[in-house]
């Protein structure tokens, strides 16, 4: 029988958090409390370091594209969730962006062809998130589940059991509808890039969170989202056709395939849900010390 739910976690073996990939870590639990309630799950960990300098080389040329890359991203993300705001405030607050970065990673007194230490360790930790996440919906569409809940090693629940029935009745109240193609469900930036006016209260999630459709495809942060396997296909698809490098953190790649979806109408309003509060808190961003 395939699994309803895939469980992914991302993780590394040098991590703030070894507890997460253990028997009592997020995915684990989950999946001890829903089989308790009769619903099939699997689990899966990523922890290797997959980075190989054939793929990203880790120079200075390097960290300078990859700062580039994700600033340029960035712009037209911060365009999508605001097409009417100001270009000449959003150029020079971008520009001054990417002189402080340039600065710390790739400083022009650096003239050696090796990428500083700092920018080195930045290009290695991107690579291997990203693979992480790639290889764990690969993972997810050849499961055949329903729903994939793809999970970073910050990523905690007060209560892994209530959220086990939360999910459960989830999976049973969006069997027969197309909507959503993905749920944010991870307590992050309060409102990243000023997203809340997009969206819309259209039911609960359980007596304390909210239910909030978008109108347009939009993120918080890849700690914690719930995708439709069938979602999956495409976006992986979309995620893949943009280089690995000049490397993107994985949440602005994610942010520009889902922008490449959405010009191809593959998304459209609705089909991007926001929980309120998230059921999961991002430890790394509320002075977790995991």
């Amino acid at each position: 029988m395939n699994p309803t739910i895939f469980l992914g976690l991302v993780t590394h073996q040098r991590t703030n958090y070894p507890e997460s990939s253990g028997p009592d870590g997020l995915v684990c639990s989950l999946q001890a409390a829903l089989n308790t309630l009769s619903l099939t799950s699997i689990v899966s960990i990523h922890d290797a370091d997959l980075h190989d300098e054939a793929l990203v080389p880790l120079t200075s040329r390097e960290v300078t594209a990859s700062i580039d890359a994700e600033l340029n991203v960035e712009t037209s993300w911060r365009l999508h969730v605001d097409p009417h705001q100001s270009m000449t405030r959003l150029t020079a607050f971008m520009a001054a962006r990417r002189l402080y970065r340039r600065l710390s990673l790739a400083p022009p007194w650096h003239r050696g062809t090796s990428a500083t230490p700092g920018g080195a360790r930045m290009l290695r930790r991107l690579v291997n998130i990203e693979l992480a996440h790639l290889n764990l919906m690969q993972e997810a569409i050849d499961t055949g589940s329903t729903w994939a809940l793809l999970v970073e090693d910050d990523a905690q629940a007060a209560d892994s059991r209530a959220f086990a029935h939360q999910l459960r009745e989830f999976v049973a109240q969006t069997s027969n509808v197309n909507q959503p193609l993905y749920v944010n469900v991870s307590q992050s930036f309060a409102d990243p890039l000023g997203i809340s006016q997009h969206l819309r209260p259209i039911g609960a999630w359980d007596a304390a969170t909210d239910e909030m459709a978008a109108d347009r495809a939009l993120t918080n942060t890849v700690c914690a989202v719930l995708y439709r396997t069938a979602f999956l296909v495409p976006l992986l698809a979309a995620l893949r056709s943009i280089p690995i490098s000049p490397v993107l953190p994985i949440d602005w790649k994610l942010n520009a395939a889902l922008l490449k979806l959405t010009d191809q109408r593959i998304l459209g309003p609705g089909d991007c849900w926001f929980l309120s509060p998230g059921p999961i808190m991002q430890g790394s961003m509320h002075n977790s010390t995991g």
